[in-house]
């Protein structure tokens, strides 16, 4: 359990020192809110079910295996108060799943994250990429609380 704990607490500060370093990118005149397609959404919720459940919970608001809510204000204190989408991203990427960090395809994990994002209630419009550059000029804002 150490190495995971120290593995994700690693893979945070990866994540957050990359927002960091390209964060000024995010905050420009080219940056604007963050949207997936819903073709991303309906892949990622196949894939989520499938491997994210367990921990995550079938809501997103948290499993008995312990991991944490992707949906409602757990999330929206975390991932949608302003941040460039790549931080959100470069967790994902680099922690999840803690028992195999790194395997799915940067397409799986912009998958994953846009079926996050349709059940926190954000918008479906441009496909979201799956770089940091271009996730860098995403920005994930606040939303209504879906419940």
């Amino acid at each position: 359990m150490y190495r995971i704990v120290r593995n994700s607490t690693a893979c945070l500060t990866l994540a957050l020192g990359l927002a960091a370093s390209t964060g000024a990118l995010a905050q420009d005149d080219t940056s604007r809110p963050v949207t997936y397609s819903t073709e991303q959404a309906e892949n990622g919720q196949t894939r989520y079910e499938r491997d994210c459940a367990e921990c995550h919970g079938d809501d997103l608001r948290g499993g008995l295996i312990g991991g944490p809510p992707l949906r409602g204000l757990a999330f929206r204190e975390k991932y949608a108060s302003g941040q460039p989408a790549s931080l959100m991203f470069g967790f994902m990427s680099a922690a999840m799943p803690p028992n195999s960090p790194g395997r799915y395809s940067p397409e799986v994990y912009a998958n994953l994250m846009a079926y996050i994002l349709q059940e926190n209630d954000f918008e479906a419009g441009e496909p979201l990429p799956s770089d940091f550059e271009s996730l860098n000029t995403l920005i994930v804002g606040e939303q209504e609380d879906p419940q």
